[in-house]
């Protein structure tokens, strides 16, 4: 075998060598951002539900001191209380419901990062299939072995 054919093949097989490596690690930098995203949303909806929790606390809070304040000055049942009243139980409705919105946007964000991390791993195997590819046309001859020229 004459010694350009044997650096080819070593230059070849290099390159599938390198190719088979740049596909594995790949796989295991997707597999290992998939994890994270999903520990991201994880965290995400346990701030969330310490949130709501938090919410629910203060306007139950809210509510407790203001029928205090009532039962003490002599409002009781006066129109004055139950409009406020029911102005807490709107913020709260309007806090949990914001809550709720924001933990969804964090769970959509977290499946676009996953699907950015497979495409990216898609693109690092077309550009690995490429480089093996240009390679074996090189060694080829290029394009003049289509002129039946020696490359």
């Amino acid at each position: 075998m004459a010694t350009a054919t044997v650096i080819a093949v070593a230059g070849l097989a290099l390159a599938a060598g390198g190719t088979a490596v740049q596909l594995q690690q790949s796989a295991a930098a997707n597999k290992a951002q998939k994890k994270a995203s999903k520990l991201e949303e994880r965290q995400a909806a346990l701030a969330a539900q310490r949130q709501r929790r938090r919410s629910i606390r203060e306007a139950r809070i809210a509510r407790g001191q203001a029928l205090n304040l009532a039962g003490q000055t002599g409002a009781g049942e006066s129109s004055g209380i139950r409009g406020g009243l029911s102005s807490l139980s709107s913020q709260l409705g309007s806090n949990l419901g914001f809550n709720l919105q924001s933990e969804k946007i964090g769970q959509n964000i977290g499946s676009l990062s996953r699907k950015a991390a497979k495409a990216a791993g898609g693109a690092a195997l077309g550009g690995a299939i490429a480089g093996v590819g240009s390679s074996i046309f090189g060694q080829a001859g290029g394009f003049n072995a289509f002129r039946g020229e020696p490359g």
